[in-house]
């Protein structure tokens, strides 16, 4: 259970790096204005799924978790969580960063969480919720093979083998490449995060546009020097010779290759979880949805407290981005709604609120859906990921729409 301490401690770290901890980076994804999460997450599948299944075609055991493909339930949980996601700029997992980073808006973000979770376990047990997680169910499933309920092994569709589904993943992998070296990183610009490292070069607009995200993310935190490692993280774009430059493409591999390792040790890496756990302990201990959590929970909450201790060590040490709770809004919230600390509250609360519910009605989040059940090729995972984009976009279009 230790391990998970570890696991998670390394993805918070690594995830801070990359700007995850902030809210304002996810707002920009939903505006489409900054695709690096796209970007980078593509790119680590790009590399983890194949080295998964061309482990599991070596005889390699891994304790598989693909989330059950009950279509309608992952649908509408997928279209709350993305609209959440907009309004709060928080995954529940960067939740837990934030707080390591030292964001206020991060605590009112907790406390919605907590009570989406507790929503969506009063209402498992009623008709409505069964009939969310039961009609349309076809179990866990991803391409290619069933995953039996309970158990830790897969089995190939008739006619397939373990090394057919090694050739399958390579596939999926040139997918999500070409996905990642083509897709702009900005809005107006020309590449991605892989291509400028390759290319060595970035237009006007785009330097423009790393400035701009370097002020963000470094706003109201500590002091760096010239020749420190937090310039070179933050503003890697501006340091000649640079080895950082290829960093964010080293955050993707490395994210994606610890989700491998945490299946090899113990299950697949989740967040959202915890805040069913923690509302089951503080208010509905005896509800059905509580005992199916208290049962089968596995390393999250020690996974969740090492990715708030792995975001602080970062923004201590690495970023320099610890804000110590200062009232810092978001750019993209402030120039919509403007510096109310009562309207950002509302905005965190509520968006974190409408995201924990969704991830609790599709059975898992941005770390159990996209994460880890993309890099496995899920299908829940992939339905999943589509309903969050688009009801991400749809939202950010109308809430942060100028007036």
């Amino acid at each position: 259970m230790w391990v998970g301490l570890i696991i998670g401690f390394i993805i918070g770290a690594a995830a801070e790096v990359w700007g995850i901890s902030n809210p304002e980076t996810l707002i920009r994804l939903a505006k489409w204005e900054d695709r690096l999460f796209v970007t980078c997450i593509a790119l680590g599948f790009a590399i983890g799924t194949p080295v998964l299944f061309g482990l599991y075609a070596a005889g390699v055991g891994f304790h598989w978790g693909p989330k059950p493909f009950y279509v309608i339930g992952v649908l509408i949980g997928g279209l709350f969580f993305g609209a959440g996601l907009a309004l709060s700029g928080y995954f529940p997992g960067s939740i837990w960063m934030a707080l390591g980073e030292g964001r206020r808006d991060a605590v009112y973000a907790v406390f919605g969480a907590i009570l989406g979770a507790a929503t969506w376990t009063a209402l498992y047990q009623t008709p409505a919720g069964q009939w969310l997680t039961t009609v349309g169910n076809f179990g866990s499933l991803i391409i290619g093979a069933t995953h039996p309920s309970g158990k830790e092994y897969l089995i190939p569709w008739d006619g397939l083998t373990p090394l057919d589904l090694f050739g399958i993943s390579i596939i999926y992998a040139i997918g999500m490449f070409l996905l990642a070296y083509y897709l702009p990183r900005y809005k107006g610009g020309v590449r991605s995060c892989l291509r400028a490292s390759i290319e060595r070069r970035l237009t006007p607009q785009e330097i423009q546009m790393h400035q701009e995200t370097a002020r963000f993310l470094t706003e109201g935190g500590l002091p760096y020097s010239e020749n420190s490692l937090a310039k070179k993280l933050n503003e890697y774009y501006a340091v000649e010779d640079n080895v950082t430059r290829w960093f964010m493409v080293s955050v993707a591999g490395i994210v994606a290759l610890t989700v491998v390792a945490e299946m090899f040790l113990h299950q697949i890496f989740g967040e959202s979880t915890t805040d069913s756990w923690i509302a089951g302990h503080l208010f509905m201990p005896t509800f059905k949805y509580s005992q199916i959590v208290f049962k089968g929970i596995g390393w999250e909450p020690y996974s969740d407290i090492g990715t708030l201790m792995g975001a602080f060590f970062s923004a201590i040490f690495l970023t320099r981005r610890f804000t110590a709770f200062r009232d810092i809004i978001p750019p993209s919230w402030a120039e919509r709604f403007g510096t109310n600390p009562a309207k950002r509250f509302l905005g965190s609360f509520g968006g974190a609120y409408l995201m924990l519910f969704g991830a609790r009605m599709a059975d898992g989040c941005a770390s159990g859906h996209i994460l880890s059940g993309d890099l496995e090729m899920a299908l829940s995972g992939l339905e999943f990921t589509a309903a969050v984009f688009a009801s991400m976009l749809i939202t950010a279009h109308y809430v942060y729409k100028k007036r």
